[in-house]
């Protein structure tokens, strides 16, 4: 008895279910929405660079920019450039210069406490503490006699209890050279 074997080493498929063909048509569908989502986002990126690009150009072209040219920006624009150029021109100053003054004139009787800035107008107001009056009026002295320094006023002063020590807290009105 012979028997023939049945062998087939071709499989026969179907071309496509319908579950296929609908998972097929879902995908292709989620495809376009993110093609579409992907170049709407890459031109909102293209629109923001550009707009970056104008700004940096409009800050760095000019310190103080023409008025014709604040009277055609937003006024967002101009309110930001305003802010900027008060910020660099205030960062331009030599305060360097005025900072290692004011730590060369340092006194061990002498605790600077507060320094702050009035930049545009070159107006300090220091305010410290110092062990006896004698010593406020030595630093206001060695203050005036600073090339750094216009005029150097005493503004005000009292006496405080530091715990077991008495000293005098005091402010300081310093108006800084503009040639420094």
């Amino acid at each position: 008895m012979k028997y023939a074997l049945g062998i087939d080493f071709i499989e026969h498929r179907r071309i496509a279910s319908p579950l296929g063909l609908l998972l097929f048509a879902v995908g292709v569908m989620a495809m376009g929405v993110v093609a579409v989502d992907y170049l709407d986002a890459h031109e909102e990126l293209q629109r923001v660079e550009t707009q970056h690009a104008r700004l940096l150009r409009q800050v760095r072209h000019d310190a103080a920019p023409r008025q014709h040219q604040r009277e055609s920006a937003p006024t967002v624009v101009r309110d930001d450039v305003k802010a900027t150029e008060r910020i660099v021109s205030q960062l331009n100053l030599p305060w360097n210069a005025l900072l290692h003054e004011l730590e060369n004139l340092a006194d061990p009787g002498i605790a600077l406490l507060s320094i702050e800035s009035q930049g545009q107008t070159r107006t300090l107001r220091l305010t410290g503490e110092a062990k006896t009056i004698g010593d406020v009026v030595a630093y206001v002295t060695r203050l005036r006699e600073s090339p750094q320094v216009a005029t150097a006023t005493l503004s005000g002063h009292e006496e405080k209890q530091a715990g077991a020590v008495e000293v005098i807290r005091f402010s300081l009105d310093v108006d800084w050279n503009s040639r420094s």
